[in-house]
């Protein structure tokens, strides 16, 4: 299906050929061997990173920083409320549980194959084009936004200390250069989680032969020194060091973890592996600390072991669902775009909401701009998976199936 418009097609037929394609692309991923349960749980975790942010950048009371204190610290009626909802909606879970399902995944792909330095390059390629692309079409469309409608930089009443942080300095072509090569990430702040994506590309080729050569015990001193490196690195908590065991924990279930187990026992992981989520949500603060990474990341490797195995539960309703899939298969896009519009919106409101709205009700409001933003961000999102990512992963495919890159490697 051609993806551009054609001459005379409106936009909105753009976007309806959009929103088609990328439902047909999650029902041709069976067909392909995905795992379509395991594509709709990373929408959700976008989805989850989108509901976290919708509902910080407002200060509620005297509440400046919810996310800086578990579950029980906060006071106050919306706080509460607030906190609660992104305790469920924990955008900090979903970043451990894409690198959790970005280990499993890829070293899935990985599995039973030769290792060379071409399969190694064919492998990276592959990242390079499924990643890149589209985050620097982000990067460029928040660059369009700060030069044609961002009114300009001030402290905003009523923001947040989160959301007055973004786009305080100018606009410079060096800070460009440092955002489009993952050096900065003030321009859209899920630059961090995407360096270490591609960070823990160079090591999971080595990570999967490890595993796949080696016992449980090799596969375990493997997670073991991993998870060492992240203790004693806790202070980098935004480098690969303090997050790499999420990739081996998750590549090991991918090639170790067997599905041989009781119905019953499956049937009794999946309730706990999302109780261990969202105890870590609620007890923690929502800030990376080790101990909480460590039961997200627990939590999301069994649940993820539950899906492989191909357990049936009714917590999995919501995996099946049309929205989940669809979602699934533009979460990428997704991930990326919606904080660029959430950010626009919230502007606007900021800028002509009356103040004493902005005080007295700011859950209301959040939750309001929550739903408007991600109902535009979905068809956008739509248009740049159909028009960006899509083309580009097949890109990076066709050039890894090269004479001189020969590789079956996951992207």
């Amino acid at each position: 299906m051609n993806a551009w418009p054609r001459v005379g097609q409106s936009r909105s037929d753009t976007i309806q050929l959009s929103l088609r394609s990328a439902v047909m692309s999650v029902r041709d991923s069976s067909t392909r061997g995905f795992n379509d349960r395991l594509e709709a749980l990373r929408g959700i975790a976008a989805l989850w990173v989108a509901v976290g942010h919708s509902l910080i950048w407002l200060s509620i009371g005297a509440e400046g920083a919810i996310l800086s204190k578990t579950l029980f610290d906060v006071h106050g009626i919306q706080a509460t409320v607030a906190r609660l909802i992104v305790t469920v909606f924990s955008g900090a879970a979903a970043v451990n549980i894409f690198f959790v399902l970005s280990g499993f995944v890829l070293c899935r792909s990985l599995a039973n194959q030769s290792f060379s330095i071409p399969f190694y390059l064919g492998f990276l390629a592959k990242r390079l084009f499924r990643i890149v692309p589209a985050f620097w079409l982000s990067v460029a469309l928040v660059c369009l936004y700060l030069v044609l409608a961002f009114p300009g930089y001030a402290v905003m009443e009523g923001a947040s200390g989160w959301y007055n942080i973004w786009y305080a300095d100018p606009l410079t072509v060096g800070q460009i250069v440092d955002n489009a090569t993952m050096q900065s990430y003030m321009l859209n702040p899920n630059t961090w989680t995407l360096g270490i994506e591609l960070l823990a590309s160079l090591a999971l080729p080595v990570a999967a032969v490890i595993i796949g050569t080696s016992g449980l015990a090799g596969s375990g001193a493997l997670l073991a020194l991993t998870f060492l490196l992240a203790w004693k690195y806790e202070n980098l908590g935004g480098s690969l060091v303090h997050f790499l065991y999420m990739f081996v924990l998750g590549a090991i279930v991918s090639m170790k973890a067997e599905g041989s187990f009781t119905r019953r026992f499956f049937r009794i992981l999946v309730p706990t592996s999302v109780a261990m989520v969202l105890a870590a949500s609620a007890f923690f603060p929502l800030s990376h600390p080790i101990l909480a990474d460590i039961l997200v990341s627990v939590g999301a490797a069994l649940l993820i072991w539950c899906i492989d195995a191909g357990t049936d539960h009714p917590l999995f309703a919501v995996l099946d669902s049309k929205s989940a899939r669809f979602l699934g298969r533009i979460s990428y896009s997704f991930y990326l775009l919606h904080f660029i519009i959430l950010y626009a919106i919230a502007n606007m409101v900021l800028h002509h909401a009356p103040q004493l709205w902005l005080a007295r009700w700011p859950l209301p409001i959040m939750m309001i701009v929550c739903l408007v933003s991600i109902v535009v961000a979905l068809p956008v999102s739509a248009l740049v998976f159909t028009c960006v990512e899509k083309p580009m992963t097949q890109a990076g495919r066709r050039l890894a199936s090269h004479r001189w890159l020969p590789t079956k490697a996951g992207s």
